[in-house]
């Protein structure tokens, strides 16, 4: 017997309030340094980023005192915005909220950001929690598949799930790796928040499977450090190669335990990571030229929001009505890959 699928009921994204194109953030770099730099390949254009602060603030040195403090502010904004959006939006009753699962890894704080927002949202005092941060930008797929997990234990209740990640705060200016100028590029803010409830959806998203697949040798690639002076990103050159080495073997395997291939996936909803994983992903899986186009113009319009992104990917798909299988994709540290098999109908 099949297992029990479950539908997302809503789905909301939210960026803060200042935005910068990508060239904007270079010359912010390029004062903070004091001079000219040669731009990294593959961050031209005028892609647009959005920020919880203005990038002068953001290039400013900051303890971490301070950082704590900025992503306290910021991601209680969000984290309310979406959360509050999803619940109303998705017509679930507050009091059928069993689990609520919190996803962020650009901020270090105990409580996690849930523990304040529960009774703001008026949810029962008594709901599970669980509070996600070290799976990085794989955890809203990782999210996705804890809730799918509470929800076939639990068909009666709904699962609150959201995404919060300001990676600008994190931004390090007397680090001057390539690392950290490459990521002040990529990375954008922003989050997202699902409802999910057991069974099929009629209209709009269905979660079948989910699977996590650890790459052995991957955990020095992709990731955060806690550092002096906050959160130093860790993005190896070589991540694009490893993914287009282990990623096809883990999606056969995973299609392969659902009774299917890749050919009869009519859509693939990659993280927005940036162009070099984009093309590992179409490389490793033999896709069209075109097949991560909703990817890739989300990438374009808000950057890699780490583990929100996910999100503005599945929001993209369903507005521009697309429809059939689809595989959904992120990569977290580890380095993970993590899966989800959907279903999308109008």
């Amino acid at each position: 017997m099949p297992a029990q699928p479950a539908r997302i009921t809503t789905i909301t994204t939210a960026v803060p309030p200042v935005s910068a194109s990508v060239d904007e953030v270079w010359d912010a770099l390029g004062k903070a340094r004091g001079r000219r730099m040669p731009r990294p390949p593959g961050v031209e254009g005028a892609r647009t980023r959005y920020f919880a602060e203005p990038l002068s603030s953001l290039m400013a040195p900051r303890s971490q005192s301070r950082q704590t403090d900025a992503y306290l502010e910021h991601g209680r904004v969000l984290a309310r915005q979406v959360s509050c959006d999803a619940l109303e939006s998705s017509g679930v009753a507050r009091s059928s909220i069993g689990l609520v699962i919190g996803v962020s890894c650009t901020g270090v704080v105990l409580p996690s950001l849930d523990a304040e927002l529960i009774p703001i949202l008026g949810l029962d005092p008594e709901v599970a929690r669980l509070p996600i941060t070290e799976l990085g930008c794989g955890a809203g797929i990782a999210g996705l598949a804890r809730a799918l997990d509470y929800l076939r234990a639990y068909p009666d209740r709904a699962v609150l799930l959201f995404a919060v990640e300001l990676p600008s705060l994190t931004f390090q200016p007397d680090d001057h790796s390539v690392d950290n100028l490459v990521a002040a590029m990529v990375f954008g803010d922003g989050a997202g928040a699902l409802v999910l409830q057991a069974g099929e959806a009629r209209g709009g998203w269905t979660v079948d499977e989910c699977a996590t697949v650890l790459v052995p040798g991957g955990a020095r690639h992709l990731g955060y450090e806690l550092r002096d002076g906050g959160l130093r990103v860790i993005l190896s050159r070589e991540l694009p190669q490893l993914v287009e080495q282990h990623l096809g073997r883990a999606v056969a395997s995973f299609l392969d335990r659902a009774g299917l291939t890749l050919a009869e996936i009519d859509l693939v909803a990659a993280h927005p990571g940036g162009p070099r994983i984009f093309d590992a992903v179409e490389r490793a899986l033999e896709l069209r030229s075109d097949a991560l186009q909703t990817s890739r113009q989300v990438f374009e319009a808000y950057g890699n929001a780490s583990s929100a992104g996910i999100f503005f990917v599945l929001d993209a798909l369903r507005c521009r009505q697309a429809t059939g299988r689809v595989l959904a994709i992120a990569f977290g540290p580890g380095l993970s890959i993590e899966l989800a098999l959907m279903r999308l109908r109008r």
